[in-house]
């Protein structure tokens, strides 16, 4: 139960990270789209900021999405059958762009500008895709019974 708690939240650090960087350099890319420079140091730094700046909401909202579509996805597996790593990379998929539309018709804005777009949303989803894989590679590869009850 620990390590799956364990893996869990490597999976959720693992797309925040992706996310905070994908969002960024989708951001510099539309201003420079303006025109304007945006050097590699600018890049770096912009990342590195909003990787700290964006930890604490990004955090919280892979958790709390993945918590929901996880459980989603060990019930469909166990219920419907099929292959157990792809239940969970379309639950990372689908749980990030669920959220953050939820919390659009809520509070009639976005947490991240690069989810207004369409392809931000897109490479958003993709981060959480690769978390819901990294979840189900460590939960199967490293589970001590040898067989994966995450």
């Amino acid at each position: 139960m620990l390590k799956t708690a364990l893996f869990f939240l490597a999976a959720v650090v693992d797309a925040s990270i992706l996310t905070s960087i994908v969002s960024t350099q989708l951001i510099l890319a539309d201003v420079a789209g303006f025109g304007l420079t945006v050097t590699i140091g600018d890049r770096i730094g912009a990342t590195i900021h909003d990787l700290i700046g964006l930890a604490v909401p990004l955090l919280l909202l892979v958790g709390l999405s993945f918590l929901f579509a996880f459980i989603v996805a060990k019930y469909a597996h166990q219920y419907i059958g099929g292959n157990r790593t792809a239940w969970y990379m379309a639950a990372g998929f689908t749980s990030l762009p669920a959220a953050i539309t939820l919390i659009k018709l809520a509070m009639g804005g976005t947490l991240l500008a690069s989810a207004r777009t369409p392809f931000g949303m897109s490479l958003i989803a993709c981060c959480g895709m690769a978390g819901g894989w990294m979840f189900a590679w460590l939960t199967s590869t490293f589970n001590s019974t040898g067989s994966a009850h995450a």
